[in-house]
């Protein structure tokens, strides 16, 4: 069963909670698949092939069916066959890369974290020679498909992981340069989404395709469903302390202040007190007040709160565009789900969240492959919009790459993640640095919302003091 989930802030933070969220969690390896069905319309002589048969590596084992689907396209187009494989857990999956890569027993193509940096990563081993060189075969065309800050900042190696890599001595991979690439990133996700029950808003009256515009509406919604079902408003991965700050505070502050005043209340130069960001924690306090969040909620961590949602303990749940595989891996309907970024509060900054995308997985061509030209041809093939959206619909995961947002063609739930996904997010140019002192404050007041220990009054003073305290010690506040 996949072991889910994993904002943002930094982009490491955001990648801890991702990736630890992306992986799988049963010791399995899934069946090559075959394959041999023709996409609808091929030719006979389209189907009956080259003769060349390649495979593929990855750790995701939900991802099969998506990779597979994709596959099966290549196969009825170019009469290449593609066997996918999944070996699992993450650590399985290392291992077996590093065993292969030692009897020369690699797939023509691998499946790997996007911009791994960690001993027997993806730049470790373009440096031993073990992956084909993609610099220069990524032309302008294939990376303008791309969502922003996905190829270029983890596929493309940047001096400030070299720079990083000079100074660790443990670091393979100094003889690289900047600007070398060994790979194209086919899945993304971020964090700042929320799924909701099409069968619990159905009961309790309301529009079940009417995602709520503010989040003064996402509330009433709560109240609604609680006052004619019973059932409680909302569920997240609260016992995680990092799951309220990045996930439900950052994205309303972010609209609410926008990102200029966002940065210079996390850089110390202007209070948490400010209106625009008291009234998100006010906001957030008054799910409590009102008695909306699911029984136990202190000590559901992030998989578990997902559960409950498929299993119709809460009306919403809180999480990311990865959420949305897990809970249809439960066994949910994409019938009974809504999904929208976190909705604004009245008189925000922005009316709208606008969310990046991080890069989660990348596939690259193995430098030992027979058929390096056609290994290519298909990781081009499967990062097309088109077949990407295929993938999409198929696993309820998002891509690294522009797909449509016409439910027809993706599922009317990735429909909703897609219009919310943007090249012009203000997280991705913000300069906030949340430091880790006041950020602890933070979290454990979020929670003591929870069990009514704390109020938005007294929370911002204590985190801005904590703030001050940790500026002043290095050296001021940020410009």
């Amino acid at each position: 069963m996949p072991h889910r989930k994993h904002v943002i802030l930094s982009l490491l933070l955001l990648l801890s909670l991702v990736l630890a969220a992306c992986g799988d969690s049963t010791a399995t390896q899934a069946p090559a698949a075959s394959n041999t069905t023709a996409a609808a319309g091929a030719t006979t002589a389209a189907s009956s092939g080259s003769g060349v048969e390649l495979s593929m590596w990855t750790w995701k084992i939900a991802h099969v069916a998506g990779i597979q689907a994709v596959a099966a396209n290549y196969q009825a187009k170019t009469g290449v066959k593609v066997n996918v494989q999944a070996f699992n857990p993450d650590d399985t999956y290392r291992t077996k890369i590093t065993t292969s890569a030692q009897s020369g027993d690699l797939p023509d193509i691998l499946s790997y974290w996007s911009g791994s940096t960690a001993s027997g990563g993806e730049w470790d081993m373009g440096a031993a020679g073990l992956l084909t060189e993609l610099t220069g075969k990524v032309d302008s065309a294939w990376q303008s498909q791309f969502l922003a800050g996905t190829y270029n900042k983890t596929s493309v190696l940047t001096q400030d992981v070299l720079d990083a890599c000079a100074k660790d001595p443990k670091c393979n991979f100094k003889n690289l340069k900047v600007g070398q690439s060994f790979s194209v990133p086919y899945l993304a996700g971020n964090a700042f989404f929320v799924y909701g029950s099409k069968s619990l808003m159905t009961k309790a009256g309301l529009d079940p395709n009417k995602a709520p515009a503010t989040a003064e509406e996402w509330l009433t919604m709560m109240q609604t469903i609680k006052q004619k079902t019973g059932t409680p408003g909302v569920v997240t991965g609260v016992k995680n302390p990092d799951v309220l700050q990045y996930w439900l505070y950052n994205p309303l502050m972010m609209a609410s202040c926008g990102q200029d005043t966002y940065d210079a209340i996390y850089n110390g130069r202007d209070s948490f007190a400010n209106p625009c960001s008291l009234n998100v924690l006010k906001w957030i306090n008054s799910i409590a007040q009102n008695d909306l969040w699911a029984a136990d909620i202190l000590s559901t961590d992030i998989d578990p709160a997902d559960v409950a949602f498929t299993q119709g303990k809460a009306a919403f749940d809180i999480g990311g565009t990865y959420t949305l595989s897990f809970l249809l891996a439960q066994g949910m309907k994409s019938d009974d789900i809504i999904s929208f970024a976190i909705p604004p509060l009245k008189g925000s900054k922005y009316d709208k969240l606008a969310v990046n995308a991080s890069a989660l997985i990348d596939a690259m061509v193995t430098k030992s492959s027979k058929h390096q030209a056609e290994a290519l041809d298909f990781i081009k093939f499967l990062t097309s919009p088109d077949q990407m959206a295929v993938f999409a619909k198929t696993v309820g995961d998002l891509p690294a790459v522009k797909i449509s947002s016409d439910p027809a063609k993706v599922g009317p739930v990735m429909a909703g993640l897609v219009s919310s996904i943007s090249d012009n997010s203000p997280f991705a140019v913000s300069k906030a640095q949340a430091l880790d002192d006041p950020s602890k404050v933070l979290k454990l007041g979020l929670q003591q919302f929870i069990t009514k220990e704390d109020t938005p009054d007294s929370l911002v003073k204590k985190v801005d003091a904590a703030n001050k305290s940790a500026w002043d010690a290095r050296g001021g506040p940020k410009a």
